[in-house]
């Protein structure tokens, strides 16, 4: 660990930089620095521990320094390290056991925000999840058989190809659109035979979805995941060993454990399969260190049947991924990008009074129940949070979540979706990645996105239960100006990556290997990737969450500035094809096709696009009628203030006993969140007309908790 700490990786760097910091100028607190600096070093031991799977007792002391760093920080400070808190929770809930017994029994007081962090990675009640019996499928490995062992009556578009390369030992390429069926192409290999499948994902949430869809129907499946209960780790390093379990899904970080590779290769590994394999490929914000190892975790397990999963690959994306796993020859599987059932509609605004044009189509469309439940997508958090205020004092159930919010606020949002409570979500693209909800009937795109493929994964999460969905972009050339701002900001200069090597080289014990903290920045994680790929240096994941650096002898400048002219040139081909996307007067779903190399034909099965079968299900957007205010005096009460009020803290500290025996023994955010705590404490609603105005409280809410919420708030007053 360098000698300054601190949650910002350019204030860890012991570099010129880092040295330029010095510790009383740095943004972050001397306390968060000093939680932040205890909890890097003790989630390096917790690895160390699990690798070895024998219980260190000095980590108990650790912890209790630790709980005494995160009890000296404010509120606002728990939040910004809560997903750091997060990650220490889950390793302490899969710590060895002590002498047979439980592990150490008090959990983390990271409280609700840990909690919360585990939920929205899928981890909770993973455990208590309910299995059916065991059905092993011993007969022939044909995929038909294996199909209809899983209960499907057919196969989809390509998945029937990809399966048979794999039952034949050949490496496959899978580019398949979001909702496509990519899972089953290595489930039912994985189901086939008695060798062992590995699923690498870097979606918690997704694997952990799956993993209850087939328990759930009798398959052997098992999952690592370091905030699974230790009982839940246990049984998953029990059935991989006595190979009772065929498939078996981890994170890629996984394999920075000697005792889980050491693990693996008691079994004979049939298929190594890497869902969102993009991640080998993309630069900046996408570039993911721990999918470098994987080319070597390939040659250690023995060379197993290679699959490779993205939604999202053209040409040049695909052939880097074949080319870094050593596929030799691979069969190439595109299914076809077009989703039949979506509809796609793109509204361009423009003028004086557009935004407001705007935000009254998007409320006439999200009026009628056959558009929810719904997702809306916000290029920034200010406008995630203004956006779900105003649908709902329009009368509409919304909920907003963003990467800027509490963990627990994230989770209640999140719960309220999925659950139905709340029937229209706002969110950044935060939201979404391994959330499947198959009955989301139309996404909304209040912003141009930065690239067509995140356009079209995020739409794609509409209609994946097969019935006709909608998919609706409301463009403003405004908006671009936000995307020029965003690639300028990501401009690559080389003499940046020089110096960005040259502090690494002097960071740390000196020497050409080096550890550093994992860049935070999307400036950083670019010139970390053009440096790689320039072959400056050689990237490998190491314990905490770091990386490993291993810097080369020699470079070439011209190198470094030839990546750096690529990576510019793909920010601005990127614009350019969404800025001609969102303006184009030819058909969407042709366009959509032909940007991802699909020459099929389109095939809707229902309406197509706003270009091709005009529909006034929205009104004209030059002439709809616009609200002249849209003022809600209760509502504007209802915000919380950005601190709690001294004088209500008692109150707060009663509804947060209320709320744990409300919750029994399901997570705190189920009931409510601290932010709907405190707006309840600060206002004190009197009756259910000012109760429902605030934040978190919904019909659900409101049905089972409204009236012992207004008794207290009666009792308190």
């Amino acid at each position: 660990m360098a000698p300054h700490a601190c949650v910002r990786s350019e204030c860890r760097q012991d570099g010129q930089r880092g040295r330029d910091l010095a510790v009383g100028s740095c943004p972050y607190p001397e306390q968060v620095r000093t939680y932040s600096q205890q909890a890097d070093l003790l989630v390096e031991q917790l690895e160390a521990e699990s690798a070895r799977g024998i219980r260190e007792p000095g980590i108990d002391r650790d912890l209790v320094a630790l709980r005494s760093a995160w009890s000296d920080l404010e509120g606002d400070q728990k939040s910004g390290v809560a997903t750091l808190s997060g990650r220490i929770a889950g390793l302490v809930a899969a710590r060895p056991a002590e002498n047979g017994a439980a592990a150490f029994g008090d959990p983390p007081p990271f409280g609700e925000e840990a909690e919360a962090t585990l939920a929205l990675q899928g981890l909770e009640g993973i455990e208590t999840a309910p299995a059916a019996p065991l059905r092993i499928y011993e007969g022939p490995p044909e995929p038909e058989s294996v199909l209809r062992h899983m209960g499907y009556a057919g196969f989809r578009p390509g998945q029937r190809e990809a399966v048979e390369a794999t039952l034949e030992g050949r490496d496959s390429l899978i580019v398949m659109p979001t909702g496509g069926g990519k899972s089953l192409c290595y489930q039912i290999p994985g189901l086939a035979g008695p060798g062992l499948t590995l699923v690498v994902s870097p979606l918690i949430a997704l694997m952990a979805d799956q993993v209850r869809r087939l328990r759930s129907e009798g398959h052997p499946a098992v999952m690592f995941a370091s905030g699974l209960p230790d009982e839940s780790l246990s049984a998953s390093f029990d059935g991989v060993r006595d190979g009772s379990a065929r498939i078996a899904y981890c994170s890629p970080e996984r394999f920075a454990s000697s005792a889980f590779l050491d693990l693996l290769t008691s079994r004979e590994i049939d298929l190594l399969a890497i869902d969102e394999a993009h991640c080998i490929s993309e630069w900046g914000h996408d570039f993911r260190p721990d999918y470098l190892r994987l080319p070597k975790v390939a040659d250690r397990l023995g060379r197993p049947t290679v699959m490779a999963c993205t939604a999202t690959a053209t040409q040049q994306v695909a052939d880097e991924i074949a080319q870094r796993m050593g596929m030799e020859d691979p069969a190439r599987i595109h299914s076809g990008f077009d989703r039949p059932n979506l509809s796609f509609d793109t509204v361009a605004l423009e003028g004086k009074g557009s935004k407001a044009r705007k935000r009254a189509l998007l409320e006439h469309g999200l009026a009628d129940p056959a558009n929810r439940p719904a997702i809306v997508y916000c290029g920034t958090r200010r406008d995630t949070e203004e956006l779900a205020d105003d649908l709902k004092a329009s009368g509409l159930d919304a909920v907003a979540y963003h990467a800027g919010m509490p963990p627990d606020d994230r989770a209640s949002a999140q719960h309220r979706f999925m659950d139905g409570d709340a029937e229209i979500v706002v969110a950044t693209n935060a939201f979404g990645m391994g959330v499947d909800k198959a009955n989301v009937r139309s996404v909304w795109h209040w912003a141009i996105p930065s690239s067509v493929e995140a356009y079209y994964q995020e739409a794609g999460r509409a209609g994946r239960d097969g019935k006709p969905a909608r998919a609706v972009l409301l463009a403003m050339r405004s908006d671009l100006g936000r995307l020029i701002r965003f690639n300028e900001r990501r401009k690559v200069d080389p003499g940046d990556v020089r110096s960005y090597i040259e502090s690494i080289s002097r960071g740390g014990s000196g020497g050409s290997r080096q550890i550093i903290d994992a860049p935070r920045s999307d400036e950083e994680r670019i010139r970390l990737a053009v440096a790689e790929r320039a072959g400056a240096l050689r990237v490998d994941p190491a314990p905490g969450g770091r990386l490993q650096i291993e810097l080369a002898a020699d470079y070439d400048p011209g190198a470094i500035a030839a990546a750096c002219r690529v990576a510019e040139d793909r920010g601005w081909k990127a614009y350019r094809a969404v800025e001609a996307f969102s303006f184009s007067d030819q058909c969407r779903r042709r366009r959509l096709l032909d940007h991802f190399g699909d020459d099929s034909p389109t095939a809707p099965s229902g309406r197509c696009c706003d270009v091709c079968d005009p529909d006034d299900w929205l009104p004209d957007p030059e002439t709809i009628a616009v609200k002249k205010s849209r003022a809600n005096p209760k509502r504007a009460k209802s915000s919380p203030p950005p601190d709690l009020a001294p004088e209500d803290s008692e109150f707060f500290e009663t509804l947060r006993r209320w709320r744990l025996g409300a919750a029994g023994d399901r997570p705190a955010y189920h009931v409510a969140s601290n932010r709907t705590l405190t707006a309840i404490a600060t206002v004190k609603p009197s009756d259910e007309d000012a109760l429902v105005e605030i934040s978190g409280v919904g019909p659900a809410f409101m049905e089972k908790h409204g009236a012992d919420v207004l008794r207290l708030v009666s009792d308190h007053s």
